[in-house]
């Protein structure tokens, strides 16, 4: 049986993120792994896209921050109430705080030091500021250039430590059942 599963996320840093860090593992269960940017998709667009991927019977999860949002569940409300009640609850997967936590959480000691940061225990409440804050000089405040050295010595199992949303995302991920 043909396996697919599409992924949208906001934007390009979160493509990359899910390009290097989640596309080798779904590629060994799936024969298609699609990651998708929605930033510039209307939400008609979008709705469209979800119908489209329901009607192939494929699977799909949708990746937001939580950004203003008082608590995931609002979020995820949010996000079906946007797209007309298409997509499942399940099938969102909500970033605490913004892409840039998840970037951080996967670097242990070693990792920072090399990059000449301070390993943070927790990254669940790292905002965009808070990461571009952090970028060392040597990269000329390039946030792309400093994700890119983070994601060739990102660690999987230290970021599942160090970020509990993207704990859920992999524990979701290796809990497949026809399900994300």
């Amino acid at each position: 049986m043909y396996r697919r599963i599409d992924v949208l996320v906001e934007g390009r840093d979160d493509r990359e993120f899910f390009d290097t860090v989640t596309r080798p593992g779904l590629q060994e269960q799936y024969e298609h792994v699609e990651v998708a940017e929605y930033a510039g998709y209307t939400i008609e667009k979008r709705s469209s896209y979800f119908r489209a991927i329901k009607a192939m019977k494929a699977d799909y999860f949708l990746v937001a921050d939580i950004n203003a949002s008082p608590c995931v569940t609002e979020k995820k409300e949010r996000v079906i109430s946007h797209h007309k009640g298409v997509i499942d609850a399940r099938r969102v997967i909500v970033v605490r705080a913004e892409i840039e936590s998840w970037y951080l959480a996967g670097l242990d000691d070693q990792a920072c030091s090399e990059l000449g940061i301070r390993n943070l225990a927790r990254t669940d409440d790292v905002t965009k500021e808070r990461f571009r804050s952090m970028i060392p000089k040597r990269f000329d405040g390039s946030a792309i250039d400093f994700m890119r050295e983070i994601l060739k010595v990102f660690r999987v199992d230290v970021a599942r430590e160090k970020n509990r949303s993207f704990g859920y995302l992999m524990d979701r991920l290796e809990k497949r059942s026809g399900e994300v």
